[in-house]
């Protein structure tokens, strides 16, 4: 009697390499999903920060004195603002201790982003308003 070798894999062998297989497959699916909800999130965040910071450029570059209320439109980005006065105005007195050509008070300006009329923040910021009252400073 001749007897012979099998050589390749039986089926039970076939089966279970292909079960350790999708194992693998379905971990690593499951990684990779949660990596990609995980950078959709934070290209959110940083686009509203991104949004954020150019409101309050925005905000910053307005004179609360000059105007305490108001809104602005950037494309399909609305800004839209209101100050309350802190500090009364009061002149202004330069580096060297003389008076300045400026009055200035503190105003706490309440600030809000939304596009395509939904909300997407409120801040506040305090910020100096400012107005020109001298042509000239004063020598002393």
């Amino acid at each position: 009697m001749i007897r012979r070798t099998q050589a390749g894999f039986t089926l039970l062998e076939a089966i279970v390499a292909l079960v350790v297989f999708t194992m693998g497959a379905l971990a690593l699916y499951g990684w990779l999903s949660t990596n990609i909800i995980t950078l959709d999130r934070i290209r959110a965040r940083q686009q509203m920060e991104l949004t954020m910071h150019s409101a309050l450029d925005l905000v910053r570059r307005t004179n609360p004195m000059e105007t305490p209320d108001g809104q602005r439109e950037v494309g399909n980005l609305r800004v839209s603002w209101s100050s309350v006065l802190l500090e009364p105005a009061k002149p202004n007195v330069v580096q060297s201790g003389r008076p300045g050509i400026f009055v200035v008070g503190l105003y706490q300006v309440s600030v809000r982003v939304s596009r395509n009329g939904q909300i997407l923040q409120t801040f506040g910021v305090r910020q100096v308003g400012w107005k020109q009252v001298m042509a000239t400073p004063v020598d002393m």
